[in-house]
């Protein structure tokens, strides 16, 4: 065995070898695989092999897209046989929404690339003339996805990888990995150590204990699922043409041609359970199956035999009963850990043989490149912190099982799994009708319910919406009160801390006490990664707020970037302050009412801060900020005296007609001021001159982390360009990922949108070519399949000369 080498997967299933092909192709080829057994001879050897283009995610559908075009060219590629069906696919609708779906996902084929079609049940015949269409309303026809042995498309790769100068090890257990001083990882195998610049968790059912040896988690549940295949039918012998795969949500399973028989596999929307009793499987696990359960899946069974009677007309011929990986958002992890660097997550794919393709080209872009060609977030670990507890993992993963052909409206989310992490003000704004949404574990209010009615899901404007433009406008006009204390939280301390900042961020640091700047960190591409607050409470003293999703990614981003000279500590102290935003042309008036501080402008003006004592709770950071555009403050408090300021502000703003507000109309807010997004226009796909956000990147500063790469990038020329546009309304505004058309011709793609309660608009950012940002210009936008106009408006709509934050 080699005793060092680049990189180090450990896993040899099709996600492991999938990152090898690729990393071989990007040009790195002193890299190792190590296989306890065979390859395949985990979960890949036994799975259904589909091969969908059907996604509600536009970074989804091109990993999925990337691998349907591959494996066809793989036997080319690499000299190993594959069997790739091109038959297609049929997804179901069975209700309004569903149909509502189908539309959303057509605009993303749009985009994506990939042909589909929306057809009405008397069309289903004709490219599955026995499947029996009662109770559909519409189904979405694939063209040029399928079906593939999972063995083979492995093992070509494997081969490709090979020929490429990779090495695998077959039958060599890996036993720990530590991290060594000189910043390396070392494995230890039973054939010998090997140490790493990077080494890949791709272990499959194991990565979990795997990923323990080093302190990491990787959320994950080894999911029993069964698929049974009949005797061959003789309509199938006859037919010339092979049967698109079927997802149905009556039977909630997949249903497809195999060897001239029929393939159906349930996801049984109750009873399901994981394997060996939520243990790992043992080491010498290979190549194996569990003891199938038909009589537990005979209603789902049932319901496969009324769609597609074939199935019940001849015996079964085998069942597979076997593991499979899910993690609790049925979205794989591959990106890298939080923690020291350069150890990789590459696992938890529950529709692994589809995805192992796109998912190791994309994570080989990143780990060669430093960054991908897609935008990643959805499938970085550090989207999960230590709240995804073993428990959490199972009970979430069992239920994003039950749900996997439920059609899950915007904003609606599992039941399970809830009120891990929650505001000191948790239980008062139920009380309220706070309507919560799960971000990061933490439960956070998206609206005030006063009816007790709850939230009707829906793709369409819903039960929400007079609720919300009440909110909104009490903002607007009056004054409003919003719990945001699941910010992400950082003290930067130490004499080097203004100069580790300054030059980590694309802004100017301030430079007086009390100073506060929106800034941004850039990866060495020029590429957004982050966008942060900055507060300067002293010299040595700084207090650094992001996105609540990103909590461990801005940690990692922070800690990765200081210098080992540097006199700098960061400190993660999310959980230490609790945040209320006070905003709205009465905040003042209120705020005053609870502190000794002079709130005047000339005193305390906008983009400033002070630490006072605020309803007899000191040491509150008040920020003079806010992401609504309105005169207003953020107040950080410490998390005991979170409810007694909320309560004394409460009082105070019940004469000026307080409102507490969420999510929602916190979106409609900035929409109107036309503020960007992290996550959404702001992503490691685009760079600030993209993003229109010129004013936020100092290139006067001596120098900072991605600045060549900037100025490069500037003279070289925008690839595209961010637009504001205000949108046609009618009943739904835009979500993000709709196909902007001009003339015609899909021209761009929207990033987020909402509508404007204070101005009456639909709202919308996209990114569209460069040549196409005139104020005026027109485009169409696809919502939910019907074009929509939209105009470039300029930025923005509400307060365009910010006279009310200054106030």
């Amino acid at each position: 065995m080699k005793s060092h080498a680049r990189v180090v997967i450990v896993g040899g299933g099709i996600m492991g070898v999938g990152l090898l092909y690729h990393l071989a192709l990007e040009g790195w080829t002193d890299i190792v695989l190590i296989e306890k057994g065979e390859l395949t001879s985990g979960s890949t050897w036994h799975a259904a092999g589909q091969c969908p283009h059907f996604n509600g995610s536009l970074n989804m559908t091109k990993v999925h897209m990337y691998g349907t075009e591959l494996y066809p060219r793989l036997e080319k590629l690499t000299g190993q046989a594959v069997s790739w069906h091109p038959c297609g696919g049929l997804r179901l609708a069975t209700t309004d929404e569903e149909v509502n779906w189908l539309k959303y996902v057509y605009g993303i084929s749009r985009l994506a690339g990939y042909e589909g079609e929306i057809i009405g049940p008397s069309e289903i015949k004709k490219y599955h003339p026995f499947l029996e269409t009662f109770g559909i309303k519409a189904a979405f026809r694939t063209v040029t996805d399928g079906h593939v042995a999972p063995a083979d498309v492995t093992n070509a790769m494997a081969t490709g990888a090979r020929n490429l100068g990779a090495t695998i090890y077959r039958r060599t257990r890996v036993n720990d990995i530590k991290l060594l001083p000189n910043g390396e990882w070392r494995v230890f195998t039973d054939q010998g150590n090997i140490d790493c610049e990077h080494v890949v968790n791709s272990a499959g059912s194991y990565c979990d204990v795997v990923a323990s040896w080093t302190g990491h988690i990787a959320p994950i549940a080894n999911m029993l699922h069964q698929y049974i295949i009949t005797e061959p039918v003789q309509e199938l012998i006859d037919l010339k043409m092979e049967l698109p795969v079927v997802r149905d949500p009556y039977s909630h399973a997949y249903l497809r041609e195999e060897t001239n028989g029929v393939l159906v596999g349930p996801y049984e929307t109750a009873t399901a359970h994981t394997c060996w009793d939520g243990k790992p499987p043992r080491w010498d696990y290979e190549s194996e199956l569990e003891p199938n359960e038909l009589d537990r899946i005979m209603p789902w069974l049932e319901k496969a035999t009324e769609r597609l009677p074939l199935f019940g007309q001849t015996g079964i011929k085998s069942v597979i009963s076997g593991a499979i990986t899910h993690t609790p958002d049925g979205v794989y992890l591959s990106g890298p850990a939080h923690g020291p660097r350069n150890y990789w997550m590459h696992c938890g794919a529950s529709i692994g043989i589809c995805q192992g393709g796109g998912a190791g080209k994309y994570l080989a872009q990143w780990m060669v490149h430093g960054q991908a060609e897609i935008n990643m977030r959805e499938f970085d670990p550090r989207r999960f912190g230590t709240w995804a507890t073993k428990d959490y993992t199972t009970e979430v993963s069992v239920a994003d099982y039950h749900h996997m052909y439920y059609c899950y409206k915007p904003a609606e989310q599992h039941q399970v799994g809830r009120n891990l992490r929650t505001s000191a003000l948790h239980d008062t704004l139920a009380k309220h009708g706070a309507q919560f949404a799960q971000i990061f574990g933490w439960e956070r209010a998206r609206w005030y319910d006063r009816t007790g009615e709850g939230e009707a899901y829906s793709f369409r404007r819903s039960n929400w919406w007079n609720a919300v433009r009440d909110e909104a406008l009490a903002v607007r006009e009056r004054v409003g009160l919003m719990d945001l204390s699941t910010f992400a939280k950082f003290e930067v301390k130490g004499k080097d801390a203004f100069a580790f900042l300054n030059r980590i961020t694309a802004n100017k640091v301030p430079e007086k006490d009390g100073g506060i700047i929106l800034t941004h960190l850039l990866n060495e591409n020029g590429f957004i990664e982050s966008e942060l607050t900055v507060t300067r409470l002293a010299a040595d003293h700084f207090y650094v707020l992001s996105a609540a999703a990103a909590q461990l990614y801005d940690m990692d981003q922070l800690s990765w970037r200081k210098r080992e000279d540097e006199s700098v500590t960061i400190a993660d102290v999310t959980d230490s302050y609790g945040v209320l935003i006070l905003a709205g042309p009465k905040s003042r008036d209120v705020l005053k009412a609870c502190t000794d501080t002079d709130l005047t402008s000339p005193s305390f003006r906008w983009l400033t801060a002070k630490t006072r004592t605020v309803a007899g709770v000191e040491n509150v950071r008040l920020l003079r900020m806010t992401y609504v555009g309105e005169l207003g403050w953020e107040l950080h408090v410490p998390r005991a005296g979170m409810q007694q300021v909320f309560d004394a502000l409460m009082k105070a703003g019940a004469p000026h007609g307080l409102s507490l507000f969420g999510t929602y109309a916190m979106n409609s807010l900035r929409m109107e001021k036309a503020y960007r997004g992290w996550g959404s226009e702001l992503t490691a796909e685009i760079d600030m001159f993209e993003a229109s956000m010129e004013r936020f990147i100092r290139t006067d500063k001596p120098d900072f982390i991605g600045k060549a790469a900037s100025l490069s990038r500037k003279q070289k020329g925008a690839r595209m360009k961010l637009v504001y546009l205000g949108v046609d309304n009618t009943d739904s505004d835009c979500m993000g990922n709709e196909p902007v058309y001009r003339d015609g011709k899909v021209v761009g793609v929207t990033t987020s949108g909402g509508f404007g309660h204070a101005t009456g608009t639909s709202l919308a950012f996209a990114y569209v070519p460069p040549d196409a940002t005139a104020i005026g210009t027109e485009f169409d936008i696809m919502v939910f399949g019907e074009m929509r106009k939209a105009r470039v408006i300029p930025e923005s709509i509400w307060d365009p000369e910010n006279a009310r934050i200054r106030a």
